[in-house]
């Protein structure tokens, strides 16, 4: 296998990963605004189910963390990227956002800057 097919596909595996993490999140939040909607509807008192509540919190917290160290691992990626010799590896339909410049401004986006 060529290096920029194995950039390819360690990118798509990294894809994956993100937006499992992302959409663990995403059902974990709707989970909790679930549980205090039918709570509210069958006009129960908060204590009911505060436990479960706090489980669930914690687990958005963790997930956070989880999508905190992709991030991080993404970048970590990125150099191991240019250290094996690929340059840019086109993989996803997701925008990157725009990179600063050397005075620390962000470039407009291709958009804006028409």
């Amino acid at each position: 296998m060529k290096r920029a097919d194995m950039v390819r596909y360690g990118t798509e595996q990294l894809f994956n990963a993100e937006n499992a993490i992302e959409l663990a999140l995403c059902q974990s939040a709707t989970l909790i605004s679930e549980l205090s909607r039918m709570r509210m509807e069958a006009r129960l008192s908060a204590v009911v189910g505060q436990d479960a509540l706090d489980s669930a919190a914690d687990v958005i917290l963790k997930l956070t963390e989880a999508r905190r160290a992709i991030v991080q691992t993404h970048g970590h990626l990125n150099d191991v990227k240019v250290q094996i010799g690929c340059g840019a590896v086109a993989a996803g339909d997701v925008e990157k956002p725009p990179k600063p410049t050397s005075a620390g401004m962000l470039q407009p986006l291709a958009v804006a800057a028409e």
